[in-house]
């Protein structure tokens, strides 16, 4: 069976993973305090949700987790 695309991908080096995970934080941090200057509730906490997902995916970027990293080996048997 053939290997997928995203198997063969190029792996992203510490630079790049740094760039993007600081700039996806940095992202979130923004909407952050961006919603607290919204005086409806619902469209605070619709970006306070918005805010949170981009931080989450961030940090994760920025540890190298799956998606973004290698997904753990199952042990063959």
């Amino acid at each position: 069976m053939t290997e997928s695309v995203v198997a063969n991908r190029h792996k992203d080096c510490l630079p790049c993973r740094i760039v993007s995970g600081t700039g996806v934080l940095g992202m979130g941090v923004y909407v952050w305090i961006q919603a607290k200057k919204r005086p409806q509730a619902v469209g605070r906490f619709a970006m306070y949700g918005v805010a949170a997902v981009a931080g989450g995916i961030g940090i994760a970027r920025l540890l190298d987790v799956y998606p973004f990293g290698k997904e753990k080996q199952q042990p063959k048997e």
